[in-house]
């Protein structure tokens, strides 16, 4: 067995940051960890902001260990066939863990897996495109989930292993996976529990019983075809996880060893698998028909590992607070739209469209608490994701009295979103656009000064005097319009309740999106269709831009 130092880094250290050490290492680090957490003596201040320590650590830790499960598993299903001694390759003491000093989450340090006596890694990191929306944000409302991909990488010699793109998609022969699907379960188990798995036979004596004791009458061929396309009690505890009406206790767990991991507080979606795991070796033993839950290869548990990491509130986690005297609380998350897949897809793509140049209309209806807004805000990270502005007000029945104050106020919104590189570039184009008149741009949108207050005078600061006129203001918001919108920026303007709105701000919306010149804008407006009538001015605006042809949507929210 090779040296730890003999085994190459999944990343440059001055890049990543990141250390080795031996997975045995890493897990007794984990316990002690665990063992403070348990009697830590947290002041009060603490106790307040974490109401909970030891289970936000609890969970970080189960996390932790999962996403190492994760990435040793896509590297044993990326290892040759036959390169590999089961027995003695898939051990804990024969993998080292790739952690990150300076993790952006507390429990996302993880960021890779290396098997010391192939040399072969994996890197486990999110896909560089999710970079855009994590950058600088902590845990939103708690939540863990995250989307992972692994990059594999070999250390040795070419003429021991073949080439690395075979090496990726080989299908292992049934006896020689039922083995590796063993040695993976002996070593979950060791993951989880930080105990040495017992050296008996009493899983395989628990099963034995469990399939002895299931009906001996044979069934239809058409049944059993029928059963062989049922869904997994695997994939169905996943599911009802989901709508929260999942009870550990339900699970009839008769392994030995499955049994101390529930009882160790193991989470009841890790024993499954584990079970499920063992069952594997009996395939092909007269029990195929009984163990149709057992797993038939290891890449079906890197996808239920991967499953488990996006969304371990609903998959991962045992749902330990639910009461039943209160009933069953669904595990729905707050900012997650369901059931809106085809208005979701039509939203996307229309604003995909406008990312390409031009600008569109995109108009939602429905009454009062059908989801319009939600609906909205499922675009936002994708348009923050490419660069783009998303800037948003609702009108209310107060709004007729200062018609322009709502797009005014969302437009001017804009200017503090623009950041970076991108700043010194904008404001240069809006002084060359607007020069003497760059006075009235800022007395309309007082935002602009932070983008160049080195060039702003208080002289230039022009107090409010006489009203603009509605050309006037319409056509210098146009003019602002062209310069901070572009393809790579484009500028989305959510405009909610637009039944209230007044004809002259939806005058403005079509003068905007009908320019040829340069904009580059994506109008949403959202409405109460039970509040509008036939003659409406929105149906009005509507009919207006599709004789500018302006690509206009409209949806119905039921």
């Amino acid at each position: 067995m090779e040296r730890l130092d003999d085994v190459t880094p999944v990343a440059d250290a001055s890049t990543y940051d990141v250390v080795s050490v031996p997975l045995c290492s890493w897990m007794g680090n984990e316990e002690e960890e665990a063992k403070r957490a348990a009697v830590i003596d947290v002041d009060v201040e603490e106790q307040n902001s974490t109401p909970n320590y030891y289970e936000k650590c609890y969970k970080e830790s189960i996390i932790r260990r999962t996403t190492i499960a994760y990435g040793i598993a896509e590297l044993l299903k990326r290892s040759s066939n036959g390169a590999l001694d089961e027995e003695n390759d898939i051990r804990i003491d024969n993998f080292v863990v790739f952690i990150s000093k300076n993790p952006s989450r507390s429990w996302d340090d993880i960021k890779g897996v290396a098997m010391m006596s192939s040399g072969r890694s994996v890197t486990i990191e999110e896909p560089s495109y999710l970079h855009g929306l994590l950058e600088g944000e902590e845990d939103c409302d708690g939540q863990m989930g995250r989307c992972l991909e692994v990059e594999f990488k070999s250390t040795a010699p070419h003429h021991n292993s073949k080439p690395l793109q075979a090496a990726a998609v080989t299908i292992h022969g049934g006896e020689q996976e039922s083995n590796r699907c063993h040695s993976f379960a002996r070593l979950l188990y060791e993951l989880f529990t930080h105990e040495p798995y017992p050296d008996d036979d009493d899983d395989d004596d628990a099963l034995a019983v469990d399939a002895d004791a299931a009906p001996t009458i044979k069934e239809p061929d058409q049944k059993r075809a029928k059963k062989s396309h049922d869904v997994s009690s695997r994939k169905k505890l996943m599911l009802t996880r989901a709508k929260g009406d999942f009870d550990r206790a339900e699970i009839p767990f008769q392994i030995p060893c499955i049994i101390r991991m529930q009882k160790l507080g193991i989470p009841a979606s890790i024993c499954l698998m584990t079970q499920n795991l063992l069952e594997c070796a009996l395939r092909g033993n007269g029990n195929g028909d009984q163990l149709h839950n057992a797993y038939e290869s290891l890449a079906a548990v890197g996808e239920d590992l991967h499953l488990l990491l996006l969304d371990p509130d609903r998959f991962l986690f045992d749902n330990r607070n639910q009461s039943i005297e209160n009933g069953m609380q669904l595990l729905y998350r707050s900012d997650k739209l369901y059931g809106r897949d085809k208005e979701e897809t039509l939203i996307t793509d229309a604003f995909c469209r406008v990312s390409r140049g031009k600008s569109e209309a995109f108009f939602i209806g429905g009454f009062s608490g059908s989801g319009k807004s939600m609906l909205v805000d499922s675009l936002r990270d994708r348009v923050k994701c490419v660069g783009g502005y998303v800037t948003k007000h609702k009108f209310d029945a107060m709004s007729r009295e200062k018609p322009l104050s709502g797009v005014i106020s969302a437009l001017n919104q804009v200017c503090l979103m623009i950041k970076g590189g991108a700043r010194p570039v904008i404001a240069k184009k809006l002084r060359d656009e607007f020069g003497v008149d760059f006075s009235l741009l800022l007395r309309l949108l007082p935002n602009v000064s932070v983008l160049f207050p080195e060039l702003i005078s208080p002289a230039m600061r022009v107090e409010v005097g006489e009203a603009m006129n509605t050309l006037g203001v319409c056509f210098t918001l146009l003019r602002f319009v062209r310069v901070v919108s572009s393809p790579r920026h484009p500028v989305m303007l959510f405009l909610d309740d637009i039944q209230w709105a007044d004809s002259t701000a939806l005058d403005v919306i079509h003068t905007i999106l009908s320019d040829t010149m340069g904009s580059c804008m994506f109008f949403v407006g959202t409405y109460r269709d039970n509040e509008v009538q036939v003659d409406h001015d929105i149906f009005d605006l509507i009919e207006r831009l599709e004789i500018s042809n302006v690509r206009t949507t409209k949806v119905y929210l039921a």
